[in-house]
């Protein structure tokens, strides 16, 4: 098979921030096609130790010396900032520069179907749907995933030239950069405020997006999203809609207390889920609907579904404490924490704990009330510190995690660090609890540190 072509005549490839997710990801595929691949990051880590035993070579720490002579793209994300050593160097010696979404969108060119997966919520899980179908179908599909999936081993699947399954992120209008032969919108709710300004630029993103789909492809798209002609009105492509009122619809749908989920697809089958909660039956909605439409047989979606219990740190079981249940989740938007709370609260328990952290301070204050109506839901809630990842130094919003705690009432309590919100927990946890760590920042840190002494690590 050729060396997929990224750009011509470019064969040396430097990533800086080679640690992330998505960009361990991308550097894994490049070298196991045959690229060369270096970089560097901030860090040691368990991806930057999976890709020096790859061979790459991976730096830590930034600066120039970094960049070796024989580089000639550098790719970067978000949270590297503009005065970062290596990409100074980069610009000195006329090297190309790449955004890492450019990157993923020259990637996913050399592949016949590119899958794209988007909206506000829901895309890890999705993508990880679609990887553990198409792979039980026996479609051999690449995945770029933005989640470790265990059954990947990763967050990455390297297969065929067919099939290309890859999340579409908008911020930044990241995904606008994509070719999508299916592109899928799970959900369009206003968040990365400090992006798209308000509900009408995030809104006109999705439709750009919508609109890059070829007139031969396939748009497969909520029924329930307001205002849904604004986002497929003029499209050439076809489009299927899921949800209720859509052209594939669940009915019947039961939510046991082991934290199943079944459902009856009309017109398709029945359905038995290995994760919770509505929402996850309706992101399984989606990712039929495209093994439909490339005639993947449906008993073998429905295998891989009844078997898939997540990507990490998405309604993950990490362990029990004291007979409690302890659980990670990512949720960082007042709606996906409403969704995680039900998805539990559905389940055999006790009590509810909560130890949420809040991720940037533009979130936390745009959605402050909605986050306390989320998280009241709970029988107990912790709150942590405002997270504040790379590359959001800037922000203005004035807001601390003592204003969340002060609008949520008495069940609610301030973690000042990590180490307490562990200790608390360990203190009052009792036989039947559920205890979710939650946000998607380091919060899962705390979940090891309730385990830390216990045997009973999942």
């Amino acid at each position: 098979m050729d060396k997929l072509k990224i750009i011509d005549g470019c064969t040396n490839f430097h990533f800086v921030g080679i640690g992330g997710i998505n960009m361990s990801a991308l550097a894994e595929v490049l070298f196991r096609e045959g690229y060369t691949v270096g970089g560097s990051d901030k860090s040691d880590s368990p991806a930057v130790d999976k890709l020096r035993g790859l061979g790459l070579n991976v730096a830590i720490g930034h600066c120039a010396d970094n960049l070796s002579k024989a580089a000639e793209v550098l790719v970067y994300n978000a949270a590297v900032p503009t005065d970062n050593p290596e990409v100074a160097e980069a610009r000195n010696r006329g090297l190309k520069l790449l955004d890492r979404a450019q990157l993923l969108g020259l990637l996913m060119q050399n592949y016949k179907y590119p899958i794209c997966v988007a909206g506000t919520h829901g895309k890890t899980t999705t993508t990880s749907m679609l990887a553990e179908i198409f792979t039980a179908a026996d479609a051999d599909p690449t995945v770029m995933s933005g989640g470790i999936l265990p059954s990947m081993g990763g967050a990455m699947r390297l297969g065929g030239r067919k099939f290309f399954i890859a999340e579409a992120c908008e911020y930044h209008d990241s995904f606008l950069h994509f070719s999508p032969y299916v592109g899928i919108i799970l959900n369009l709710e206003m968040d990365h405020g400090d992006y798209f300004g308000g509900e009408a630029g995030l809104r006109a993103s999705f439709r750009n997006f919508a609109k890059r789909i070829p007139a031969h492809g396939l748009l497969i798209i909520n029924n329930e999203i307001a205002g849904l002609d604004e986002i497929v009105g003029g499209l050439d492509c076809e489009i299927i809609t899921f949800g209720e009122g859509g052209d594939i619809f669940a009915s019947n749908a039961e939510f046991g207390v082991d934290g199943r989920s079944v459902c009856q697809i009309e017109g398709v089958g029945q359905l038995s889920l290995g994760v919770p909660g509505a929402h996850n039956i309706s992101n399984a909605l989606s990712a039929i609907a495209v093994a439909r439409h490339f005639g993947l047989p449906f008993v073998k979606a429905a295998q891989a579904l009844s078997g898939f219990t997540g990507a990490l740190r998405r309604f993950q079981h990490k362990g029990q404490f004291n007979g409690a249940i302890i659980i990670d989740d990512y949720a960082h938007h007042p709606t996906e924490v409403s969704a995680t709370i039900q998805a539990a609260r559905n389940m055999a328990h006790n009590r509810l704990w909560i130890i949420f952290q809040p991720h940037t301070h533009e979130r936390t204050a745009k959605f402050l009330y909605d986050f306390a109506n989320a998280l009241h839901a709970a029988d107990n809630v912790i709150i942590t510190d405002i997270y504040r990842p790379a590359g959001r130094e800037q922000e203005q919003a004035s807001v601390h995690a003592k204003d969340l705690v002060a609008k949520i009432g008495s069940n609610c309590h301030y973690a000042p660090n990590f180490q307490w919100a562990a200790d608390f927990v360990r203190n009052n946890l009792v036989k039947g609890d559920i205890c979710i760590t939650m946000g998607a920042g380091d919060i899962t840190r705390i979940g090891d540190m309730i385990l830390l002494d216990s045997c009973n690590f999942v």
